[in-house]
């Protein structure tokens, strides 16, 4: 028990897993009914700013499974989702459930969600979930959904009485074997074959052909043929999304 407990990638595993949508999802409704009975404006701001952001995300997958539209400079394929939604929901979160007029509390609370939500981008370098410039990408998205959420507090908020509840939810998903299992990947990977009609999605790989056929004078890597079929997850390595 103590070896696994130390072992890196459990702990990384672990970050990561405070980015699934399966552990988040439930923290946002819990926290955005609290934060609706005292300031509904600053909710429905929330709500809005993490659908579009959602919706940005998912597109940016889409575009490259579905078609292949990336940039091979930035090593990029996609917005990191659990970057973004750690980014966009534990900080508001935090700082929602700290105690009416907790003044400064609430900035550590603010602090302490930005500073997990490094953590989760940070797993799915490690894990090599994602390159650096995808999670930089959900970073900056998640920040600006915290951005327009807080601007749009005024004042105290009351005590979110669901906090209590929200985190009953956390321990639940927390200790289920199926919330690890539980990924968007396959069903947005099966929107973007659908709409671009293609039977295979493409690959980070097939990305960086043109770099790699212009260095080696214009011969195509045996690694990338086409069309290519997704690997199978390395051991290890964590689902993308």
């Amino acid at each position: 028990m103590i070896d696994t407990l130390l072992n890196p990638s459990f702990f990384w595993r672990a970050a990561t897993h405070l980015g699934s949508w399966a552990l988040l999802l439930p923290l946002f409704a819990g926290q955005f009914v609290a934060l609706w009975s005292s300031q509904p404006a600053a909710a429905r701001r929330w709500l809005v700013a993490l659908g579009l952001t959602v919706s940005a995300t998912a597109v940016s997958k889409c575009l490259f499974w579905g078609w292949g539209i990336g940039s091979a400079a930035l090593d990029f394929t996609g917005i990191s989702g659990h970057a973004m939604l750690a980014t966009a929901i534990l900080p508001v979160f935090l700082c929602v459930c700290m105690p009416a007029h907790a003044g400064r509390l609430r900035h550590w609370g603010t602090g302490l969600g930005l500073l997990l939500a490094l953590g989760v981008g940070l797993s799915r370098v490690v894990l090599d979930a994602h390159s650096v410039s995808e999670v930089v990408a959900g970073w900056l998205a998640g920040l600006a959904v915290v951005a327009v959420t807080l601007r749009a507090l005024d004042g105290a908020v009351r005590p979110a009485r669901l906090a209590g509840l929200c985190t009953l939810a956390v321990l639940l998903v927390l200790g289920t074997a199926t919330a690890r299992k539980v990924s968007t990947h396959h069903l947005e990977i099966r929107l973007a074959l659908k709409l671009s009609g293609r039977s295979t999605p493409f690959l980070r790989e097939q990305l960086q052909a043109p770099e790699q056929m212009s260095r080696l004078g214009g011969v195509v890597p045996a690694a990338c043929p086409a069309p290519c079929r997704p690997p199978a997850a390395r051991p290890g390595t964590a689902t993308r999304s």
